[in-house]
């Protein structure tokens, strides 16, 4: 598999996976601020799956992918920790300043009872992340954040690993993944906690590291899995284990996919939206939550909600353009 390909899939990927994640955050943003609505925009559930749970799992997996592509020659520590930083903090502190002024204009002052010093949490990106252990100054960015970020920490040891022991490395990974859920007790729940995502993480790596060329079995079994997910009753399996096998089949089958895909307009529209995929992810629940409470009270007709999630979509769009340009130039001028 070459060079562009692998990036065209990647590109497809990431655009696959922010629209569950939207949609699904609509929905309970609506249900939260008592908006009645006779249709929803995409089910609950999907491949036995939280909706939310399929864009997710698909993230984790082209993150160490897209990791292990862009740090596929010699590895500098300095330099992946300052592009890691520079890549998640100043847009992640400009979001959330935007929404704390908003808030603390809507709210005629800062209401908060939270200890001063949990700002500290907020400082890392880890707000969200902690939330489980008590209120904090969370704004937005949820979970997802900090596990990722813990995951980035773990990346530069997961690459070493599996290039210099790759059979030995997946075996630990596998075990840990496979036994010790069953003894895990945790405060944050087992599918969230970071340990447990690392085997999707770590399918990205690998796949990167190995580039397979895939043939149609492999597709074709991928696809009787998701199958057998929509088919039979399998919530008897741990939704930890259900998130990986979708986000891994999907993945999969896209990469499958867009080998006969040579539209290159379909390329460059999943690259542009793509790049927007980190500022859409900072702004579109905390956009929709707000927006939903404007309408308290009022039940929506099918008409009336595919209007809303349109008028949701755009406002997102526009915000996140406007972060993502405005981080640029931050960018630009702090190095």
């Amino acid at each position: 598999m070459d060079t562009r390909q692998r990036l065209k899939y990647i590109d497809v990927l990431r655009v696959l996976a922010m629209i569950p994640v939207m949609v699904c955050h609509y929905t309970r943003s609506l249900e939260y601020a008592g908006v009645g609505f006779v249709n929803k925009i995409l089910p609950d559930t999907v491949f036995s799956i939280y909706l939310g749970g399929v864009g997710v799992a698909i993230f984790f997996v082209i993150s160490g992918a897209s990791l292990m592509y862009t740090y596929d020659g010699k590895f500098e520590t300095r330099k992946y920790v300052k592009k890691r930083i520079l890549g998640i903090y100043p847009m992640y502190y400009m979001a959330w300043l935007a929404a704390f002024l908003y808030l603390f204009y809507k709210n005629r002052g800062f209401l908060s009872d939270v200890p001063k010093v949990k700002i500290l949490l907020t400082l890392f990106g880890m707000d969200g992340y902690a939330n489980w252990y008590g209120k904090n100054f969370y704004l937005l960015g949820e979970w997802f954040l900090g596990c990722l970020i813990f995951l980035y920490i773990l990346f530069p040891l997961l690459k070493y690993a599996i290039t210099k022991h790759p059979l030995i490395t997946g075996v630990i990974i596998s075990v840990i993944y496979i036994v010790v859920p069953y003894f895990y007790s945790g405060t944050i729940p087992a599918e969230n906690f970071f340990v447990f995502r690392i085997p999707e993480f770590a399918f990205g790596m690998y796949f990167v590291y190995y580039k397979p060329d895939l043939k149609w079995p492999a597709a074709l079994g991928t696809v009787i899995v998701l199958i057998c997910t929509c088919v039979f009753n399998i919530t008897f399996i741990p939704v930890l284990y259900r998130n990986t096998v979708v986000g891994i089949a999907l993945f999969i089958i896209v990469v499958y996919i867009c080998k006969y895909i040579k539209c290159d307009m379909f390329y460059r529209i999943c690259r542009c939206i793509g790049k927007y995929a980190y500022a859409v992810f900072l702004t579109h629940h905390f956009l929709i939550q707000e927006i939903a409470y404007h309408f308290n009270g009022i039940v929506f007709g099918r008409l009336e909600n595919y209007i809303m999630f349109t008028l949701y979509v755009v406002i997102v769009a526009i915000a996140s353009k406007a972060l993502y340009s405005l981080n640029g130039v931050v960018v630009k001028n702090f190095k």
